[in-house]
């Protein structure tokens, strides 16, 4: 009787065992990022070495940090994405374009409230993702293992009365307004390391206020171990963070398809330095510290580009928008203007030069004539 009661036992344990493991694969628990992201998107491995995420089911002008809101916490500027997946890719890893694939997403463990870049100016501010060349250190902030500049065309610009809206992507500037912002914005970036955790001060909060005129209410971080119960809901006081208490297991990609393919990737693998891989010497590159803020000197372009990009063809790319966006039918910039009026003015001059010595030369043959028919006479 006593083994017969032994065996019941075992058996109730073993099922809800098993009950219990089955929710942590629907979503529950300290899921990794393969198994929360897979029924979301694709996973691909990049140049035999590499494997990241690429989202599915989303609109053609879809990009990271567009649908949700902006949340001030004690930790900085913290993303409420809309997305089922936005627990994870918003607060870990990197987004990058990739020239083949589209939007994806490189893994990493390290959370912050957002992994964003800045722009900002009196009437406008802006957010871009940071790319996976960008690295975060507790002693230097934000630093880019390679020549890098976001195209402009990835950046959200809204007014500051709408940054914390709900409906925030409702109120992004058109694509042609874009580009003209963003000639006359500061680049900026503010991230710091407290209490074991990544900060992004981002743009200064009081400024925001100032500028915005609204009410923004700061938040507690309040760390979840489920992925789906995260966000600020109706509660003014706390954001729910997904951090799991134990590490994510990111390499465990068992029962996982992945797709391998030999299409090449426009990503720089070799010098990604984050997910532990491939670390880059700290002195390969010049480190560039956080709280960057840089000025515009002229109508164009900053007095320098962003921390750890050099002059080159990826500011050049941009340059370039900027340029075809000031050349477009009827739009002509303050410099332009400028010099259309010159050039009229000196076309005018030249005319006038111009009738005036045919004048000077209409009279000289005039006075030749008079001479030679008084020298004939």
């Amino acid at each position: 009787m006593k083994r017969l009661i032994f065996v019941l036992l075992i058996m109730i344990f073993g099922a809800a065992f098993k009950i219990s493991v089955a929710q942590d694969d629907n979503g529950g628990g300290n899921r990794d990022f393969y198994a929360s992201l897979s029924p979301y998107g694709t996973w691909i491995e990049l140049n035999n070495s590499l494997t990241v995420w690429h989202p599915l089911h989303v609109r053609r002008d879809w990009s990271p940090y567009k649908y949700g809101h902006w949340i001030w916490t004690d930790d900085g500027w913290y993303w409420d994405s809309d997305e089922p997946y936005g627990a994870i890719v918003y607060h870990y890893g990197r987004w990058y374009n990739d020239d083949y694939y589209g939007w994806i997403w490189v893994p990493d463990h390290v959370w912050a409230p957002a992994w964003v870049e800045w722009r900002y100016n009196d009437n406008y501010i802006g957010w871009a993702p940071l790319a996976p060349y960008a690295s975060f250190s507790i002693g230097t902030g934000i630093r880019f293992t390679r020549a890098y500049e976001t195209p402009i065309s990835f950046w959200h610009f809204v007014g500051y009365r709408r940054m914390c809206d709900p409906y925030v992507f409702n109120y992004y500037v058109s694509d042609r307004e874009r580009y003209g912002i963003y000639s006359y914005t500061r680049y900026r970036t503010n991230y710091g390391y407290s209490n074991g955790r990544v900060i992004n001060r981002g743009v200064d909060v009081d400024y925001i206020r100032q500028r915005g005129g609204g009410r923004i209410v700061e938040r507690q971080i309040q760390r979840v171990d489920d992925s789906r119960h995260t966000g600020a809901g109706n509660n003014d006081n706390f954001v729910r963070a997904y951090m799991p208490r134990e590490q994510l297991a990111g390499t465990n990609n068992r029962n996982v398809e992945i797709k391998r393919t030999t299409k090449p990737s426009s990503l720089d693998v070799s010098r990604l330095d984050i997910g532990n891989r491939n670390p880059v010497a700290r002195n390969e590159y010049n480190s560039t510290s956080d709280n960057r803020e840089l000025k515009r000197t002229n109508n164009n372009m900053p007095d320098r580009e962003a921390p750890g990009n050099n002059p080159g063809n990826l500011q050049e790319n941009n340059r370039q928008q900027i340029r075809n966006y000031n050349n477009q039918p009827g739009r002509m910039n303050r410099p332009q203007l400028r010099q259309s009026n010159k050039l009229q003015q000196r076309v005018q001059n030249n005319i006038r030069r111009r009738e005036n010595s045919q004048q000077v030369k209409r009279e000289s043959g005039n006075n030749k004539g008079n001479l030679n028919s008084k020298v004939r006479r």
